[in-house]
């Protein structure tokens, strides 16, 4: 063989198979894998050559659940999830305000729960922050938006439609929930140029390989975004303009433009049910904080059975967005009387986030050979005593993302970040599987691992191509900076990446001393 380049004195994550202490790469491939110095074999001038030092060699990863746009144009945005008081969020506009005096000022990632005043700012208090630009926040989950005055009068605001938040001298707050906030959001997005897309992912390619992330299911357009998005990033893995293979899910509903696109995916935030924030997560029992409040299913049985069904028919896999129990049993039941009609078992359809799934919902979903797209970092952010879970589910919150027993059901989970409603940290992901607050719910390292890298793989059909390191697969390739499998559980977000590969190319490099040899 012809390597290279060479990585070695690593410790190669192989899920089981034998253990190896090198790989060397050809092409975009990996060609070899082996132990002790028998790498120094392949060694010859014009071959780079990397000491991973005892760090761990793991195949690249693969992100299931990723808003791409979103996440770039956030780059421009200020992100509010440190925020813990007015004051903070007053300082972080105004001086983004002083930054960019003309510019529009959007802030993302606030997190009510943070805030010590225990509520979220309204129109007054922004007016008070900041008048001289349009002011717009997201909520963590990004279905409340929040405007200043001048913002209001910047932008369409949608008043006749439900979810507009008005105060007892029946003016409107500024906040916007609902489809009210749903159109506000089109609004506002659409007016984003492909330019500006463009810019904001050209930036944040190296923050992503600096994440050691090689692959994403980038989940576009829909209810809470644009439907351009979708066609931008089409356009982008034809025109193969950034590092990353991305494998697109349209939200939509329009299964007819979905195949006109050319695409075999369909969903992603394709919403059954809202959030527990908004307490509009469909659960069976009543919200802890808000007695004879069960949430909302925006389908009913019927219209999900139609949907469910055609794309079985039209061999179209399927993404949908499920938090509460009372959604996953909604889309259980389409996907068990579609498989019923049409026989088929193979499109790996998916269930999204799965925050409340019972134990007869993990059996079922089993039997049908369904997968559950999961989020771990939802329990770090949100999950354990006096956290969001706690203040909305009670005691429930003890069931929130059982990834022990979704495993143990034998249900194969795709790990996702949900970027940017958290961080694509991928490190800090398995970190949180491996140290969930119910310890009852917790995997183990390899399992985490394996959540981003093969049954990511599996999940989007890639399984003999990605996900595993073996000669002949892609080199997709992450080298961290210690041994992963003997770092305490509770120092795996310490853990950093030191080197990103794609397709057997350097993209990412803090190893240093690569050399021609």
């Amino acid at each position: 063989m012809n390597p290279h380049t060479i990585l070695y004195n690593g410790i190669c994550f192989t899920q089981g198979g034998a253990p190896c202490h090198w790989m060397a790469l050809e092409g975009e491939r990996i060609g070899a894998m082996g132990y002790g110095d028998a790498w120094k074999a392949l060694a010859r001038e014009g071959v780079k050559v990397m000491d991973v030092k005892g760090g761990s060699i793991l195949p690249g990863f693969i992100d299931n659940h990723f808003h791409l746009v979103q996440t770039a144009l956030n780059r421009l945005s200020v992100d509010l999830s440190t925020a813990h008081s007015f004051q903070e969020i007053a300082a972080a506009i105004e001086a983004a305000g002083q930054k960019n005096p003309e510019r529009p000022i959007h802030g993302f990632r606030l997190d009510v729960q943070n805030l010590a005043e225990k509520r979220l700012p309204d129109r007054a208090d922004l007016d008070a922050f900041w008048n001289n630009s349009p002011v717009w926040l997201n909520t963590y989950d990004y279905q409340t938006s929040i405007l200043n005055t001048y913002a209001m009068l910047y932008y369409k605001v949608p008043f006749t439609q439900q979810g507009i938040q008005y105060a007892a001298n029946h003016m409107p707050t500024g906040r916007f929930d609902g489809q009210a906030n749903a159109l506000l959001r089109g609004n506002i997005l659409k007016k984003t140029s492909d330019f500006d897309r463009l810019e904001a992912l050209l930036r944040l390619m190296p923050q992503l390989a600096e994440r050691g992330v090689t692959t994403i299911a980038a989940v576009e357009g829909g209810e809470l975004y644009c439907d351009r998005d979708a066609e931008f990033v089409q356009n982008m893995i034809a025109n193969r303009r950034v590092y990353l293979d991305i494998e697109l899910f349209f939200q939509t509903l329009n299964m007819d433009l979905v195949q006109e696109m050319g695409l075999k995916r369909v969903g992603g935030c394709l919403y059954v049910d809202g959030t527990f924030h908004t307490r509009t997560a469909a659960i069976s029992f009543d919200y802890a904080d808000a007695p004879r409040e069960r949430g909302v299913l925006k389908f009913t049985q019927t219209q999900m059975n139609d949907l469910v069904e055609q794309c079985y028919r039209r061999g179209l896999q399927l993404a949908l967005y499920t938090v509460g129990d009372r959604a996953i049993e909604l889309v259980l039941n389409a996907h068990k009387r579609a498989a019923e009609l049409t026989g088929t078992l193979c499109l790996r359809h998916r269930l999204e986030h799965v925050e409340l799934p019972s134990p007869q919902h993990i059996q079922t979903a089993r039997e049908l050979e369904l997968i559950f797209s999961m989020q771990p970092t939802y329990e770090l952010v949100w999950g354990g005593e006096g956290k969001m879970y706690e203040q909305r589910l009670g005691a429930h919150r003890r069931d929130t993302n059982p990834l022990r027993a979704v495993l143990d059901g034998g249900v194969r989970i795709c790990g996702g970040t949900d970027s940017d409603v958290c961080q694509a940290d991928y490190l800090q992901a398995i970190h949180a599987a491996v140290n969930h607050p119910t310890p009852e719910h917790r995997t183990s390292v390899e399992e985490a691992v394996t959540m981003f890298t093969s049954d990511g793989a599996y999940a989007l059909g890639l399984e003999q191509d990605r996900g595993r390191l073996e000669p002949g697969l892609r080199g997709d390739i992450v080298v961290l900076d210690r041994d992963l499998l003997a770092v305490p559980p509770e120092q795996l977000c310490q853990v950093q990446v030191m080197a990103t590969l794609k397709n057997g190319v350097v993209v990412y490099d803090r190893i240093g001393g690569g050399f021609q040899c």
